[in-house]
């Protein structure tokens, strides 16, 4: 190559090329870049003392970096960045073999931009990872491909365990060690088949979106509730998803509240038994276990006898006493965990059971009527007993169909009231 072809070659780089006196800091050689960097024309550039184009800081900057490569003890490049007419510029220097400068320059602007772009997003990603911390949301990817989990630090930490024992490294999102293994660990056993399902219902296309709520035990032993919420945001040539993300929120109080307005609504605030709404869910629901096993259904309907007399005689304060105390012997009566107790308005109650045959349900029934009259509560007014007592209609079936549930309810209370009717403190069956 020829020394024409060899500066033609140079002076199409995009790069400003030179060489200075590094003493004096005029030029020995330029390309053309460098005279459009330079914003001079080349008989100024042949004029120029490359000193005179900074301003007094940067002027020293660039005198010691020249310093520094000139006294360092083997060849290598040192870096000036500085900027001019609201451009970014970089001139890299290396001494060359006679003492001089080579340099070349590069416009920087762009870099720079993206640079401090860079450096504003991630000043915003660690404000919007602070603030996901302080609201305890725990932010997860997940690879179905590898098993991987990928998460911050509160999903870790939102649970109650140490960060360093879950994540492979302390980033804002790392490794879950062992991934989706290590998560089957911690959902609940009654939960994780149908979240399983969910998941891979949403990994197949067959959801927009996958959301779930389940238990995960926590650092502290305790179940906590969680309402997962995510969407496969990659798949490969195949459809296959290759990454899903999404986030973990702790819904453990807001369960609390709802399981206690729910008790709040469907419980007698006088006595604590279960109310009329609750009675009408759980009858059918009750009816409806009993007739998949061999047991016999029963409904025993009970009202005080001349409750009315009572609280006129001894005081409304007596009369809630009373059913009070009628409440608490209900409840102790209760034998299996599918018998529920009722209070269906003044003083009637009611009780849902099963029992083994007619008999068994029929001496169940007398024994709580013993049990009440067993209170020893006076009551002057009563014909059937100088106590307070209880009247009773129980029905018993065992082959009947699910929507019996109003032809179950009306027939006791027919046999209610014809206990009432045959003097009181009677128990009367289908």
């Amino acid at each position: 190559m020829s020394e024409i072809d060899l500066l033609a070659l140079i002076n199409e780089q995009p790069l400003g090329i030179a060489e200075f006196n590094a003493d004096n800091g005029y030029y020995l050689f330029f390309n053309e870049s460098e005279c459009l960097f330079r914003c001079l024309t080349h008989r100024q550039m042949q004029a120029v003392c490359l000193f005179d184009l900074f301003d007094e800081g940067d002027r020293q900057t660039f005198k010691q970096r020249l310093k520094e490569c000139l006294q360092a003890p083997i060849k290598q490049p040192y870096f000036f960045d500085y900027e001019k007419n609201q451009r970014h510029f970089q001139m890299r220097l290396i001494r060359s073999d006679n003492g001089s400068i080579m340099s070349t320059l590069s416009d920087t602007t762009d870099t720079h931009h993206l640079n401090a772009s860079y450096r504003i997003n991630q000043k915003y990603i660690q404000c919007l990872n602070d603030a996901v911390i302080a609201a305890n949301i725990g932010c997860w990817d997940f690879y179905p491909q590898e098993q991987r989990i990928v998460a911050n630090e509160a999903w870790v930490t939102q649970k109650k365990y140490k960060d360093k024992d879950f994540r492979v490294n302390d980033e804002m999102f790392a490794d879950v060690i062992d991934g989706f293994a290590r998560w089957t660990t911690l959902v609940h056993p009654d939960d994780l088949d149908a979240t399983v399902e969910l998941i891979e219902m949403h990994l197949k296309g067959d959801s927009d979106v996958y959301e779930a709520q389940f238990r995960m035990k926590s650092g502290d032993g305790e179940w906590i509730w969680i309402h997962d919420i995510g969407k496969v945001f990659q798949r490969d040539a195949n459809g296959a998803a290759i990454r899903m993300n999404g986030v973990h929120l702790d819904i453990t109080k807001a369960r609390k509240l709802e399981a206690e307005i729910d008790r709040v609504s469907m419980t007698d605030p006088l006595t604590g038994l279960l109310n009329r709404r609750k009675f009408e869910a759980l009858f059918d629901a009750s009816l409806k276990a009993t007739a998949k096993t061999k047991k016999i259904f029963g409904f025993l309907f009970l009202d005080v006898d001349y409750f009315k007399k009572y609280n006129d005689i001894y005081g409304h304060q007596a009369g809630d006493d009373l059913l009070i105390a009628v409440s608490k012997v209900l409840k102790q009566s209760l034998r299996r965990s599918g018998d529920h107790c009722f209070r269906l308005g003044g003083e009637e109650f009611g009780i849902v059971f099963n029992a083994d045959d007619k008999q068994s349900a029929v001496s169940f029934s007398e024994l709580v009527k013993k049990n009440i009259e067993s209170l020893l509560i006076p009551h002057k007014t009563n014909t059937a007993s100088k106590y307070v007592t209880v009247s009773m209609g129980l029905v018993t079936e065992q082959n009947y169909k699910v929507d019996d549930v109003g032809r179950i309810y009306k027939k006791a209370d027919e046999l209610l009231y014809k206990s009432k009717e045959n003097g009181r403190n009677i128990l009367s069956c289908n």
